[in-house]
């Protein structure tokens, strides 16, 4: 299990792990998204900011995670997305269009720091599952989920072990 903590509003490098803002995203993606347009950008966690930590070991070395949230749901339904190729576009309009629809400020970024978990965890072992992303607003310094509570993204160890991201599902906590 990794903890971590969103903090530093502002400071998110385009290359680290980050919550919000404008994701770096491989150039194919800008220009075609592999998720739906009703997805909102929630975080990117990259893969080399936790090596050597424990629960690291199920993931890849290198590449970056992205979590998107869809907003066609009565309840966050979280998508997660991976790259292994190494991310070299600013997607600048990745948020545009949700500003009436989305109760958060999704434009400004902050940065996640792996370590205490303040916030959150990733990758906590739960039997056959994993939590590959579990969130709780409270006391966060980002505005995302008060209205609904604590988040958790969950998936299986045969299908994270594959990389087979698209089976992870959400529940509220």
């Amino acid at each position: 299990m990794i903890g971590f903590t969103v903090t530093d509003r502002g400071e998110a490098e385009y290359e680290g792990s980050r919550f919000f803002g404008e994701p770096l995203v491989p150039e194919r993606w800008a220009m075609k998204e592999p998720w739906s347009e009703d997805c909102f950008f929630l975080c990117q966690i990259n893969l080399e900011d936790i090596r050597g930590m424990e629960g690291a070991e199920l993931l890849p070395k290198k590449g970056m995670i992205y979590l998107f949230v869809d907003t066609d749901s009565d309840v966050p339904d979280v998508k997660v997305f991976y790259t292994q190729k190494e991310p070299d576009t600013i997607y600048e309009e990745c948020n545009m269009g949700f500003e009436d629809d989305v109760p958060y400020d999704l434009f400004t970024d902050y940065v996640m720091r792996f370590g205490e978990a303040r916030d959150g965890v990733i990758l906590e072992e739960d039997g056959d599952d994993v939590v590959l992303f579990r969130y709780d607003p409270k006391g966060s310094e980002a505005d995302v989920f008060r209205d609904v509570g604590p988040i958790r993204v969950v998936i299986s160890k045969d299908a994270l072990k594959a990389m087979d991201l698209s089976s992870a599902r959400t529940e509220l906590v």
